[in-house]
């Protein structure tokens, strides 16, 4: 079957080999483990093959392009792909170059399969070739192993009758796919022209946010917003971004720090269905929250959830029964999942191209190897890209560059060394040598004796030759017939290796110096990489969507926040918003005289603990204090004695969900009056709305430097290079964030009231002050100093419509640092 040249006029769709060579219908397992060799390696492997075929033959081109048409139907289809070598000859040959971790299995499986994916591919080089010179050429797979080099050569026959019925197949199954997205396209066309904002009206500030977006929609311009809970920002921003992005036929991506953010994403679409939109959500979740099986697997001789996967979607036509559904979330696939033995996780995945509003954590989007990038659809008609909101985007630049920030510490090696020894044999015995290997390895680190950490230059091909002899090892353990269960030694030393070793194929060359590598001699030695800037890293993600507004109630300075999320400053639209409610419901005090230096702590504890124990006993209520540390909050809670009828209660290190909620529950009760000890930048202190009296005030003691260590101080000096901005890049605004962020736990709402008290004298300082939100002073922060603490206080509560004020004890005197409270 020829490809047809008429119907130039009919729709034109383009996708790549990759997409385009699939068995009809799919099939095959689920399989993505790690151990297969990173991405980097691969390319390099190509890049040597090719330079020595073209060595050897001076004919011989590789990366071709190669593109060819073919209509079906009322469709056109174009596919592009990129040959990797080419030998002259009669007849030509034609080499695909493939890399894995076992050639041999590739090999089997490339024999056992004339639809194999890979196959198909190459077949469909060579039929292209004979379309255009008519001529079949030969073909080749050239497998390389990614453990030891080896290589080895698997022939393929271009079978013309037997492709073209394959193609046959293949298009009508694109038709299908196309009039689906046709159907969608329509869809959200006819939702973008109906979508109207949920509320009668816009809240004060509300609306020039709006009109703040759409300038930014319609200029093409990235966005930061800074704007204060309250104001209605989430469904305003959502608003016109639905509205522009399903106009394109395309959809919107909604990413959070946190899964348990997703709710206010949630309640905004919610708005919108109350209001007529038929809006189609999904909400993805975590694969290690949503796997049916202790370790999260993806192969088919250990999971059944992984095998079959392909048929057991096609049959029992799943991703139409998501299509009907407008509000996908983790129990819909749980269900679904269970049911007919699937993937819950990859069925998220199967739902997106279908969902006009996709909810999702940071790592969808910005983490290597996202799951997102490996989705794709046809694009029929669609304008454009997805559009991308960033919810809470002062998390972006320190959740990247945690992405790229692992380290290996030889004790925690060591844990594993009883778990590996109990292994069966014979991989008891090879997984206690590879650990021996793993810290003979961060051994020849040490560089020297002595007890300081330093920064140092690992020997890279070290640490890749030992992830070699984990993955070989690990690739027989998982063919393996034994039981894997949750938290096997063997997988966890494979995968904190491998994720060390990838990381410092990005810092294996000198002059990268947005990183850093470290060696701590202590506990036999913990090795950092140190990530000071994921900025260029972030910038490629952007790329794949047409519009980006990132926003927050802490977002300044914006030159910071859009450096080191990979946006560039002289580019992105930035716009500050006030509260939205009167300012004399919240009364804001600065206590200088206080201090949390480290240096000075010890003889401040009494004083913070006596201030905090005569302001809450103003008025009855909840309260929240913040402290910059759990040391910070222990020593403070053992000295502080709560007002007569008042609780106390304390964040717990690594507390579960579910005591947080239970917590909160207190809080919920009308007659509630505690005292919450809590850590800024803790679950306590973001992402949590205090409604109605769950807050009446907060107390943030300092603002939460991050330690200072030897990590940290490399930072800085890297900041000060870079930006001329050191202390206040790597100490002062991540700090600030934090406390803006628990200062605005109290004031939620129109109808809230309450106080914000932060305690420390460096919060008057240009470097922090700069970073607090414009409507917290008029001129300077030094406006937030009281002469008489107290009687302000007591002041603004007999001045709310509130009763129950109880009377003021001995005044606090903002007279001089040194008098005590």
């Amino acid at each position: 079957m020829k490809p047809s040249l008429e119907l130039f006029d009919s729709p034109l769709i383009t996708l790549s080999l990759g997409e385009f060579a699939m068995p009809v219908p799919r099939r095959g397992h689920l399989e993505n483990l790690a151990g297969s060799g990173a991405a980097s390696e691969g390319l390099e492997i190509h890049q040597r093959v090719q330079r020595r075929r073209a060595k050897a033959d001076p004919g011989y081109r590789c990366e071709v392009a190669v593109s060819r048409e073919f209509t079906a139907q009322q469709y056109r289809f174009l596919v592009k792909g990129r040959l990797d070598g080419i030998f002259p000859g009669n007849p030509p040959h034609i080499e695909e170059i493939k890399t894995t971790f076992n050639i041999h299995e590739l090999a089997r499986r490339l024999n056992a399969d004339p639809e194999h994916p890979y196959c198909l591919q190459l077949k469909s080089y060579g039929y292209f070739h004979w379309l255009e010179h008519g001529v079949i050429p030969e073909l080749s797979f050239h497998l390389v192993s990614t453990r030891n080099g080896k290589s080895q050569e698997v022939r393929v026959e271009l079978d013309l009758a037997a492709y073209e019925h394959w193609l046959e197949r293949r298009l009508e199954s694109l038709v299908l796919e196309a009039v689906q997205a046709e159907r969608c396209l329509a869809r959200r066309r006819k939702l973008a022209a109906t979508l109207v904002f949920p509320f009668a009206a816009a809240r004060p500030g509300q609306r020039e946010l709006i009109d703040c977006v759409e300038q930014g929609l319609a200029q093409k311009m990235p966005q930061l917003l800074q704007a204060p809970t309250g104001l209605g920002k989430t469904v305003g921003v959502l608003y016109l971004v639905l509205k522009e992005a399903l106009g394109r036929g395309q959809q919107a991506i909604y990413v959070t720090p946190k899964n348990s953010q997703h709710g206010v994403a949630e309640d905004a679409v919610e708005r919108f269905r109350g209001a007529g939109a038929a809006l189609k959500s999904l909400t993805i979740t975590a694969k290690h929250k949503i796997c049916f099986k202790d370790e999260p697997l993806c192969h088919p001789e250990l999971c059944e959830f992984a095998r079959d996967y392909y048929e057991k979607l096609e049959r029992a036509g799943l991703v139409a029964i998501l299509a009907r559904k407008k509000k996908l979330k983790s129990r819909h696939f749980r269900a679904l999942g269970e049911e007919h033995q699937v993937c819950p996780f990859e069925l998220q995945l199967a739902a997106l191209p279908e969902a006009d509003l996709v909810i999702c954590d940071y790592n969808y989007v910005f983490a290597p190897r996202s799951a997102l990038g490996r989705v794709t659809a046809l694009n029929v008609g669609q304008r454009g890209k997805p559009s991308l909101i960033i919810d809470e985007a002062h998390n972006l630049p320190s959740r990247a560059m945690d992405y790229y920030s692992p380290q290996l510490s030889a004790q925690l090696l060591e844990s594993w060394r009883e778990g590996l020894g109990a292994l069966p044999r014979p991989f008891g015995n090879r997984g206690v040598e590879l650990l021996e290997g793993c810290l003979e390895t961060i051994a020849q680190c040490r560089a020297g004796e002595g007890s300081r950490a330093r920064a140092i230059q690992p020997p890279v091909r070290a640490f890749a030759d030992q992830e070699a002899r984990i993955a070989q090892v690990l690739s027989r353990y998982l063919e393996s017939t034994l039981e894997i269960g949750q938290g096997d030694p063997l997988l966890a030393l494979a995968r904190s290796w491998s994720e060390f070793t990838g990381t410092l194929e990005l810092v294996r060359d000198a002059a990268n110096q947005e990183f850093s590598t470290t060696f701590h001699p202590g506990a036999g030695g913990i090795l950092k990489i140190t990530c000071c800037d994921a900025g260029e890293l972030l910038a490629g993600c952007y790329a794949g969507f047409e519009q980006v507004i990132g926003f927050s109630a802490t977002l300044k300075p914006f030159d910071y926040y859009a450096r080191l999320s990979g946006l560039d400053p002289g580019k992105v639209l930035t716009e500050e918003f006030q509260s939205p409610f009167p300012p004399e419901r919240r009364k804001l005090l600065i206590i200088p005289q206080v201090s949390t230096r480290y240096s000075e702590r010890e003889r401040n504890y009494g004083k913070i603990t006596d201030a905090l124990e005569r302001m809450v006993a103003l008025k009855r209520g909840n309260y929240f204090a913040f402290f910059p540390s759990f040391s910070f909050l222990e020593r403070v809670a053992q000295l502080f004695r709560a007002p007569q009828g008042f609780q106390v209660r304390s964040q717990e290190r690594k507390m579960s969900a579910a005591r947080v909620e239970a917590l909160l529950e207190e809080l919920r009760d009308p007659g509630a009056a505690t005292v919450v000890f809590a850590v800024q930048g803790g679950s306590f202190s973001e992402g949590i709305d205090y409604q109605g009296d769950m807050a009446i005030g907060a107390f943030v003691v300092g603002p939460p430097l991050p330690n200072y260590d030897l990590e940290r101080e490399l930072m800085r000096e890297y900041y000060q290079r870079r930006f001329g901005l050191g202390f206040e890049y790597a100490y002062a605004i991540p700090a600030m964030a934090k406390a803006v962020q628990a200062a605005g736990r109290v004031i939620r709402s129109e109808t809230d009231r309450g106080i914000i008290v932060l305690m420390d004298g460096r919060f008057l300082e240009p470097g922090f002050s700069s970073a607090m939100p414009v409507d917290w002073y008029e001129d300077q922060a030094s406006e937030l100093v009281s002469a008489g603490i107290l009687k302000d206080i007591a002041d603004f509560w007999d001045g709310c419509a509130e009763t129950g004020v109880v009377p003021a004890g001995p005044e606090l005197s903002a007279v001089s640092e040194g008098t005590p409270p």
